[in-house]
């Protein structure tokens, strides 16, 4: 009988690791793009259903390239290992991060009431990742640029919201990186 309750105790954890790795990415530990479709949906819900603005923000890496180029993926996957940790240190309850792939990631913040909550939000994370990363001997600086739309002002389906997000990520990259721009609908 108690072989049996193992049995059942060993297929629920793999059960569970496998739903984890479904749903996060592997290096990072991030949510990744499966879990950011369901999650997008439950905050554009909740927006229309308490009368507040959702932000879907997309984030790349200012100079990540020349850290893969100059130090090898090695060093390059420790720095979006603790650019994850900087990224979980900033999240408040009402937002949360998934890494797209590469050294792009996005960001949903719920309930919030305007253009301001999202330029605190953005700041932060601008200066979390600012902050140079210690690798082995040599010290790291990248930095960030970050589009981002508001829904429901931008009216579109989660597809569209990301490209708007992507738009003005673009935007921010070029007035120089660092930066964060909102798209306009």
């Amino acid at each position: 009988c108690s072989s049996d309750l193992s049995d059942i105790t060993d297929i629920k954890e793999n059960q569970r690791q496998l739903e984890h790795l479904a749903y996060h990415d592997t290096l990072t530990q991030l949510p990744n793009r499966s879990l950011l479709a369901d999650r997008m949906r439950m905050a554009l819900a909740q927006a229309e259903r308490n009368d507040t603005l959702a932000a879907v923000a997309y984030l790349d890496l200012d100079g990540f390239k020349p850290v893969n180029d100059s130090f090898g993926h090695q060093a390059g996957d420790e720095v979006l290992v603790d650019l994850a940790s900087e990224l979980w240190a900033v999240v408040r309850r009402n937002e949360m991060f998934f890494r797209l792939g590469g050294d792009e990631f996005t960001a949903i913040l719920e309930g919030i009431s305007g253009e301001e909550d999202v330029l605190v939000v953005a700041k932060r994370i601008v200066e979390s990742i600012g902050t140079p990363f210690q690798i082995g001997p040599h010290r790291i600086s990248i930095g960030v640029s970050i589009g981002v739309t508001l829904y429901p002002s931008d009216d579109e389906d989660q597809d569209e919201l990301l490209r708007h997000a992507d738009k003005a990520m673009y935007a921010a990259k070029q007035q120089g990186g660092g930066r964060f721009h909102f798209h306009s609908p």
